[in-house]
C-alpha cells in the first residue's frame, strides 16, 4: 500500500509539473532532475540515479549542486575515481561548496588517501565552520587510522 500511495504522489508529481509555466526555466528543469535522480537513488537504483544526475549535469554544467549529487552517486556506486572528478568540477563551480569538500573526502577515504582526505575535510571545516565538531571526529578517525596503518609509500 505505501509503494502504491509513492507511485500515486510520484505520478502526481510529475504531471504538476506540465501545468506549469509555459516557458521552461532550465533551473527548474535541473532542480527536477536533481529531484528525480535523488528518489531514485532513495529507492536503491543507484545507475538510474547516477544517470539522471547525468543528464542534469549535462543539462547545466554550472549547477554545483547537481555535480555535487552526482558525486555523492558515484560514492555509493564505488566509482571514487569518478567522484573525485565530478566532486572537482562543483568545487570548480563554487570554490564555497563544503559539501562537496566533504564528498570528496569520503571518496578519498574509500580510496585509502588519508593526507588528501583530511585536507578536503579541512577545507570544508574553514568554509563550514558550525559542522566543526564533526568534521573534527572524522578528522580524528583519519589519524588514527593513519597512525595504525603502515605507511602508504
Amino acid at each position: 500500500m505505501v509503494g502504491i500511495k509513492r507511485l500515486g504522489i510520484l505520478l502526481l508529481v510529475a504531471l504538476l509539473a506540465g501545468i506549469g509555466p509555459m516557458v521552461a526555466n532550465g533551473a527548474d528543469d535541473v532542480a527536477g532532475l536533481i529531484n528525480e535522480g535523488e528518489a531514485k537513488l532513495a529507492a536503491g537504483d543507484i545507475d538510474a540515479g547516477i544517470a539522471v544526475l547525468r543528464r542534469a549535469t549535462e543539462q547545466d554544467p554550472e549547477s554545483a549542486l547537481a555535480q555535487t549529487r552526482l558525486g555523492g552517486a558515484l560514492v555509493l556506486k564505488q566509482d571514487y575515481v569518478q567522484a573525485i572528478e565530478t566532486f572537482r568540477v562543483a568545487i570548480a563551480v563554487d570554490a564555497g561548496n563544503a559539501p562537496a569538500f566533504v564528498g570528496m573526502a569520503i571518496a578519498y577515504l574509500h580510496s585509502g588517501d588519508y593526507a588528501l582526505a583530511r585536507a578536503a575535510m579541512e577545507e570544508a571545516r574553514r568554509i563550514d565552520p558550525a559542522k566543526g565538531a564533526d568534521i573534527d571526529k572524522l578528522l580524528a578517525w583519519i589519524e588514527q587510522r593513519e597512525s595504525g596503518a603502515p605507511a602508504a609509500h
